[in-house]
């Protein structure tokens, strides 16, 4: 018997990591129009962008692929004059999504985060198969995996034989 869950790559979408001080951060983001959520493993919404906040100095700023040049222009007019990097790191990740009823059940065999205290609209970093990436939750059987470029097909690959052992 295998798990009810679809594993699929999704389709790209830009990311730019974002650091620095908070208020610097801040100030960065709503310079672009976009703002820093309040807690870190918290995604805010914000038009066409999300902001995942990883942690005090550190977000990822998610994105339309067709605004990206455009957007890492406008960040870094505003990071003029303020200690803020923001970096294209795009390619460095491949998304996968994991939904279905048992996606929560798969996705705890690939990370040791508690999925019962993860919430909707909560994002961590953690290791994928012992592999840096982030999680996010998305509805209560959507997830999202942002994995290393390079390990992509071998997650994808692990997710699946994961989803077969029920």
């Amino acid at each position: 018997m295998t798990f009810d869950v679809s594993i699929q790559y999704q389709e790209p979408i830009a990311l730019i990591d974002v650091r620095g001080k908070q208020d610097s951060m801040e100030a960065v983001l709503v310079a672009s129009g976009m703002n820093l959520p309040v807690v870190p493993n918290a995604i805010l919404h914000s038009g066409s962008h999300s902001v995942f906040r990883s942690g005090r100095h550190w977000c990822i700023i998610m994105t339309d692929m067709k605004r990206e040049s455009e957007l890492i222009d406008e960040l870094n007019r505003h990071c003029r004059n303020i200690s803020v990097q923001c970096t294209w790191v795009t390619d460095a990740y491949r998304a996968i999504a994991l939904v279905g009823p048992d996606a929560k059940e798969v996705l705890s065999q690939v990370t040791s985060i508690d999925l019962h205290q993860f919430e909707v609209g909560s994002a961590t970093v953690t290791e994928l198969f012992s592999v840096r990436g982030f999680v996010v939750r998305k509805s209560p059987d959507h997830f999202s995996l942002y994995c290393e470029s390079s390990y992509a097909d071998y997650t994808m690959n692990r997710l699946r034989k994961c989803a077969l052992h029920h």
